[in-house]
């Protein structure tokens, strides 16, 4: 028996109201059968990965028994007959390897740029675990959430609502997302601080982020650093040298000094030679389950425990 993932839900609003903004009403959405998957465009930089490996063949299975029983939601493009998906690539992607030969979608009328990309992040944290996201997502949902809070725009709200209705997820999940946020995952201010600048960082830099090559703490220091700085990073970790937190800090000071070079980050990242020969140790998992969370990646404990022991032996020096 194939397993139902949570994008195919059965039960599906039959009518949709139109949303607000700035008191006035646009036009009402429309609901349309795609019958040319390649009338179909994926989101520009579309910051979501696809389903892969199992999560995609039990899409592709639940989809070819039910049919696409939970609209997608599209708008419309310039090119005539083009449309632009906001909620369902994994869907359209799983309906084409099914064999399905159309789609049913929700138009979506009236968006612009800001409030098309506010329905991708808030689908995709709808539809998937925070805790399954890649650093890089998770960073680009907190800062859409941050910059609609700040704006504070009524209309927003009210386009949430409709998405949350269209697929048909359960009363307040917002207010349940951010309470499991909070409080299961330990969410406070310094972490949302650290996703806010870890979404500044370039593309490669996330990637390497998400594959656990750099740490969180590594990324964020070099978040502060302008783009033509993190370009050079990447071509100089391109050559497969590795960045600890010591290391990055060293780099941004150097950044906001105006010191920094492709020479300078070479000297930093140059690992410093020793002829000691120390023997690896194994620290038990109940041993560090007193100081990191389960969802702690391997390279963040590492920066951890080299920063601590980095100021341990600091304050050493300054007492002898």
């Amino acid at each position: 028996m194939c397993k139902t993932t949570d994008v195919n839900r059965e039960i599906v609003p039959t009518t949709f109201l139109p949303f607000r903004k700035n008191n006035s009403v646009l036009k009402r959405d429309s609901v349309t059968n795609i019958k040319d998957f390649k009338n179909l465009v994926p989101f520009k930089n579309n910051p979501f990965t696809l389903y892969e490996g199992q999560q995609f063949t039990d899409m592709v299975e639940s989809i070819r028994m039910s049919g696409i029983i939970t609209p997608i939601i599209i708008r419309r493009m310039n090119e005539k007959e083009k449309y632009e998906i906001l909620s369902g690539h994994n869907r359209v992607e799983a309906a084409k390897a099914a064999g399905i030969t159309s789609i049913p979608a929700i138009v979506k009328e009236g968006l612009s740029d800001e409030e098309a990309l506010l329905i991708v992040t808030e689908t995709n944290l709808i539809q998937r675990s925070f805790v399954d996201l890649k650093h890089s997502e998770r960073a680009i949902v907190i800062t859409n959430h941050y910059e609609a809070m700040k704006k504070k725009a009524g209309y927003r709200s009210d386009l949430i609502e409709e998405v949350e209705n269209i697929l048909n997820a359960p009363m307040g999940h917002r207010i349940n997302t951010r309470e499991k946020l909070g409080k299961q995952m330990g969410l406070g201010k310094t972490t949302i601080a650290r996703y806010l600048r870890l979404n500044k960082l370039v593309s490669p830099l996330k990637q390497r982020l998400d594959k656990n090559e750099i740490g969180i703490r590594v990324g964020e220091s070099l978040s502060f650093l302008n783009t033509k700085e993190q370009e050079m990073i990447e071509e100089v970790l391109a050559n497969g040298k590795k960045i600890s937190i010591s290391q990055a800090n060293k780099i941004k000071e150097k950044s906001q000094n105006g010191e920094l070079t492709k020479i300078s980050i070479n000297e930093i990242l140059e690992p410093q030679r020793s002829n000691l020969s120390i023997k690896p140790i194994k620290l038990n998992t109940q041993f560090l389950s007193k100081y990191f969370k389960p969802e702690q990646d391997i390279n963040e404990i590492e920066e951890t425990i080299n920063s601590a022991l980095e100021m341990y032996f600091l304050s050493k020096k300054d007492v002898e």
